[in-house]
């Protein structure tokens, strides 16, 4: 599939539509979207309904797009394989995850040498951005979603914390969406170190605004233009709810009706699945 392909006119603007009835948010035009990936676009190899079908539609009327997903778990490089596997755009534009923005966060932040809780393949990868992994006496200590964690890599995590080193998290998921259930992801290993440090980290990725301003930057729109679809109440539709973003709740992860009647972070729609968006965006006349 070729993303994002020009048309010869823009595209017709989506005005959000809720399905909630408690939802406020005045509508305006959107002309971008971005999208989460687990749980929303797909779960572990397998594409969720109607996901491809609405990339397409959305790359053959030159609507703009960005994948941003919190998982840390992987390089950029991995990413675009996943993607590329199933079919999807998997360009370098097109897909932002909590680890470039956290290495421009630190960047700016001055940190050049940190310890990196996180596997080889991402150590790596930072290393060839600049910021390479940092055993004895680190400027900063970097949680990312590892899956390949030790008690070795929590004990000298927490030592540093404990010393007063600063301390970052590239997001605060507490699960990871997967084929056979929930796995713990990063937030649940930063509960872990709050219980052992007393210390909570500086967080990066959604819902936080290093995030949600490299998701305007990527799109070159404001944020008010921008729908953000995901599948999360307290990272993804908080981020919208927080930072101006049209919210879509997709109830193909994480989230139930259940949880979404008794959360304090509203949808501005909510959809079964991508289907449903598909057919809300042709129904509003933004695409054929």
């Amino acid at each position: 599939m070729t993303p994002q392909r020009p048309r010869s006119s823009p595209p017709a603007p989506l005005r959000p539509r809720s399905a909630d009835p408690a939802a406020t948010r005045p509508g305006g035009p959107i002309l971008a979207l971005a999208f989460d990936l687990d749980g929303t676009v797909y779960l572990g190899d397998r594409l969720l309904p109607g996901a491809a079908e609405l990339l397409e539609a959305l790359s053959v009327a030159g609507v703009a797009f960005v994948f941003a997903t919190n998982n840390s778990s992987k390089t950029l490089a991995a990413y675009r394989r996943h993607l590329a596997a199933m079919g999807l755009p998997d360009a370098p534009e097109v897909v932002l995850t909590s680890n470039d923005v956290a290495r421009d966060a630190l960047r700016a932040a001055g940190v050049a040498r940190p310890f990196l809780v996180a596997t080889d393949d991402v150590r790596r990868e930072y290393g060839e951005r600049g910021l390479a992994h940092e055993e004895a006496e680190p400027d900063a200590v970097l949680l990312t979603f590892d899956t390949s964690l030790t008690y070795a890599k929590l004990r000298r995590a927490a030592d540093l914390i404990r010393a007063g080193v600063p301390y970052f998290a590239t997001h605060p998921d507490r699960v990871c969406p997967t084929p056979e259930g929930p796995i713990p992801d990063c937030g649940a290993f930063a509960a872990l170190l709050a219980a052992a440090t007393g210390a909570q980290p500086v967080v990066l990725g959604k819902p936080e605004r290093p995030m949600a301003e490299a998701i305007g930057r990527r799109l070159g729109a404001s944020p008010s233009s921008i729908a953000f679809v995901g599948d999360r109440l307290y990272t993804d539709v908080r981020m919208a709810n927080d930072h101006g973003f049209v919210a879509v709740l997709t109830l193909t992860g994480e989230t139930t009706r259940e949880d979404l009647a008794a959360s304090e972070h509203r949808p501005d729609i909510v959809v079964g699945d991508l289907r449903d968006l598909h057919t809300h965006l042709r129904e509003v006349g933004a695409l054929a």
